[in-house]
């Protein structure tokens, strides 16, 4: 649109020096002053021309939504300003980010460990650039599990308890195989945190990512002592509020959430550890903004940045260097090493087996 305002301006400059005195509207009329208005034309087109190219940039991050979303745009103003840029925020996340992602819809996208490796496997994500992604040096080398991508913040999945139904405290990942609660816990269905809790079992039956089965023979017992498994957060506050369920599988947020709604609730991180939720971010492969899209990867590692994930959503910030006091988070070396993380790249190959096998043999029974 900007290259045919120019040419028409252009145009009309050419005619204005070369044939001043000529009609347009009429060839074989001489008139003198008609190089005014041919140069009036040039003039507005040529300030049409600047006006479009001093629109700033766009820049379009695939994001969660919701408070996640709006904790990412608090400081956002500065970044735009600094990079004459305008960042558009759209939901995606899961298939429908990797889906935007390899449509080329989007320059920047979140995901998760089953995502990111996904969409790196299919190529759909570029390498990142420490010489513009600077701040990868201030994170924990956890966070740092790809070059196509990197984790931005943790969160905790332990077990949420009602401490007048559940006595003593839990302290195991096992006590949710308890006859004395058989009905009344649950947990999700195949979500990236069940499959970490699948690769514990395994693991502590002998087992691993490569031989999943005393994994899934240890969910279908679990799957014996529930009745329901929750699916959204408010519905699993509605069967804590009425009783139905006293203990579950939970995000450490959530349960401050609960508190808030009236209901409450304490948070355990098991003896064999809190299972890591994640959040990554990857630069979007065969898009016009690439330099610009990992300074915006950048922008979300830089110090103040990194606070809001604390301040404004209770997670664990991926940056090792943060000064947190006053913030109630869980914060520190031991606290992200101490996080179960599989090997996704094992896993992600296998996930729609997986999937199939655990609607028969863990909800199913």
């Amino acid at each position: 649109m900007v290259s045919h305002i120019i040419m028409y301006a252009i145009f009309h400059l050419t005619i204005a020096l070369n044939y001043p005195y000529i009609d347009l509207g009429n060839p074989g009329k001489i008139r003198g002053t008609h190089v005014k208005t041919i140069l009036s034309a040039a003039a507005i087109s040529l300030a049409l021309a600047g006006s479009a190219l001093a629109q700033p940039k766009e820049l379009v991050v695939g994001a969660f939504g919701g408070a996640y979303t709006e904790a990412i745009k608090k400081n956002i103003a500065s970044f735009e300003k600094e990079n004459d840029v305008k960042v558009t925020f759209v939901p995606a996340s899961g298939a429908d980010g990797l889906a935007k992602a390899m449509a080329k819809e989007l320059d920047v996208v979140h995901a998760d460990m089953a995502w990111a490796y996904r969409g790196e496997a299919q190529g759909a994500f570029e390498k990142l650039d420490p010489a513009i992604v600077t701040n990868l040096s201030s994170l924990y080398p956890k966070a740092r599990f790809s070059e196509y991508g990197v984790i931005t913040n943790f969160g905790q999945y332990g077990i949420a308890y009602n401490p007048n139904d559940v006595s003593p405290a839990p302290t195991s990942w096992l006590d949710l195989w308890k006859d004395q609660y058989s009905g009344a816990v649950t947990t999700a269905g195949f979500d990236a945190a069940n499959i970490e809790l699948l690769v514990l079992m395994a693991k502590l039956n002998g087992g691993s990512e490569d031989n999943i089965d005393p994994g899934f023979k240890k969910m279908a017992e679990l799957g014996e002592h529930i009745n329901v498994f929750y699916s959204q957060h408010p519905q699993l506050l509605d069967l804590f509020r009425t009783g139905e369920v006293v203990m579950a599988r939970w995000l450490r947020g959530r349960v401050d959430w609960a508190n808030k709604q009236g209901v409450s609730l304490k948070f355990a991180v098991p003896s064999e550890g809190a299972i890591g939720l994640v959040s990554s971010v990857h630069v979007v492969k065969g898009r016009p903004n690439t330099a610009l899209a990992m300074e915006f990867v950048n922008y979300l590692l830089t110090a103040e940045s990194q606070k809001t994930y604390a301040t404004d959503l209770g997670y664990t910030p991926a940056r090792a260097d943060l000064d947190l006091t006053g913030v109630d988070v869980p914060y520190g070396d031991d606290v992200v090493n101490s996080l179960l993380i599989s090997d996704w790249k094992k896993i992600v190959p296998k996930m729609d087996a997986w999937k199939e096998r655990w609607e028969k043999e863990v909800v199913a029974r």
